[in-house]
């Protein structure tokens, strides 16, 4: 459910592949369940084309029992119900596990991230680095190859 945006933009005479058909800017958007706010997101602009939306500066908030989610990016595309996040991307999870990358692909419909891109992933006792990785949202489980992990020991 679209909330609210700014002024926006359209053109449909000139719509092709490389120029939006809509533009809109700072735009605020919630999706709904029967329990209430399920996720809040946020753009400072989003172009609409034929076949895909291109968002900037995207920060969205996923609701859950113990709290929220947070995914930013400087950019993304949503194209086949996959959004293709780039630059500075950052996953926060409500328990302070993140995970940071320049490259990421959310899948709704799975509630995964994929990572093809080196990936710093870190919790409060430990840190790890690689080069790829599967996360999957919904359970916290990582699949990562070619990584390193540090831990630390607590003074007993």
């Amino acid at each position: 459910m679209l909330v609210s945006q700014d002024s926006y933009s359209l053109d449909l005479e000139n719509v092709g592949e490389n120029k939006p058909t809509i533009e809109f800017f700072n735009i605020k958007d919630y999706k709904m369940t029967s329990e209430g706010i399920s996720v809040y997101s946020t753009a400072s602009k989003a172009q609409r084309f034929k076949d895909r939306d291109i968002l900037y500066d995207i920060d969205v908030l996923m609701m859950k029992k113990d709290g929220a989610d947070r995914l930013k990016s400087d950019n993304g595309t949503l194209k086949d119900n996959v959004f293709y996040l780039n630059g500075n991307v950052k996953y926060q999870r409500a328990d302070l596990l993140s995970l940071a990358t320049e490259a990421v692909e959310y899948h709704e419909s799975n509630k995964t991230l994929i990572g093809n891109t080196p990936f710093v992933f870190e919790t409060k006792e430990a840190k790890a680095f690689g080069e790829s990785f599967v996360y999957n949202v919904n359970n916290g489980q990582m699949d990562a190859e070619e990584f390193e992990i540090l831990i630390q020991m607590r003074d007993r």
